[in-house]
């Protein structure tokens, strides 16, 4: 085993065979922005073997302060770029998969079929419920987190194991109420603390260590430094999810809207 990753071979329950279940596994990510920045790097510096990245938008200089994987010199480019350069530096023997694109009903299912494990880390609700019914179908884990203003929230969504995204948000919440953080802006800190549990959150899946953060939903308040885990449980006279459906009218959005950034 390579010296690199000696420190989590040393851990009691993770060991050899965890690290290779790391180095095979193909996970996904949905977004090269707040959340996407730590998790991106953190799994290729642990031994994941291919990390894909799935992201559309460019660097803006206001994304710097929260969004470390990219830099001033990036400005302007596609962060999908941004994110390989900085994997390459990070870990040459990670296969990183670039696809400048949003995530739509119309290429999730394709796209997902090739990954274990998929991570999001999206900022919007239409892409929080594609994502979940998408992995739901194609029959893989999927660990999400975001944050907005001071507040941030993680779990897995995992129906064949536990509870999924829609068991917790059965409905989405009104349009009035998640504005983009452009409006409301986000506390750093907010972001990195969330996405250090979404990462460790996917490590473990991957590596299939420990015990997953199924049927809860870890709430943080950086404003206060309060943290509370919420269970919730399956709905079992909720119907099973065999199609993907128009996500931007089921959360309030009208057929003019463009599909929402992040």
């Amino acid at each position: 085993m390579d010296q690199r990753f000696s420190r989590q071979l040393a851990l009691t329950h993770f060991g050899e065979t965890a690290q290779k279940n790391l180095a095979r596994s193909r996970v996904l990510v949905i977004g090269a922005g707040g959340v996407g920045s730590t998790v991106i790097p953190s799994l290729a510096a642990a031994g994941v073997g291919t990390v894909g990245v799935i992201d559309d938008d460019r660097i803006e200089l206001s994304n710097l302060h929260r969004q470390h994987i990219h830099r001033l010199l990036d400005v302007g480019q596609k962060k999908v770029i941004s994110a390989v350069e900085r994997v390459a530096e990070v870990s040459p023997a990670t296969t990183v998969i670039a696809i400048d694109a949003k995530l739509t009903p119309e290429n999730a299912l394709e796209i997902f079929a090739d990954y274990d494990l998929v991570v999001d880390g999206s900022d919007n609700f239409p892409t929080h419920y594609l994502a979940a019914d998408a992995a739901e179908i194609v029959g893989i884990p999927l660990v999400w987190g975001w944050a907005c203003e001071f507040l941030a929230e993680a779990s897995i969504s995992w129906p064949a194991r536990g509870a999924g995204f829609r068991d917790l948000y059965p409905s989405p919440p009104p349009l009035s109420e998640v504005d983009t953080n452009v409006m409301h802006g986000i506390f750093p800190g907010a972001v990195l603390v969330i996405a250090s549990i979404v990462t460790s959150e996917a490590i473990k899946v991957a590596a299939q260590v420990g015990d997953p953060l199924l049927n809860k939903v870890t709430r943080f308040n950086a404003f206060t430094n309060e943290f509370c885990v919420d269970e919730y449980e399956r709905q079992t006279d909720a119907p099973a999810i065999t199609e993907l459906s128009d996500y931007r009218h089921l959360c309030g959005y009208t057929p003019a809207d463009e599909w929402p950034t992040g």
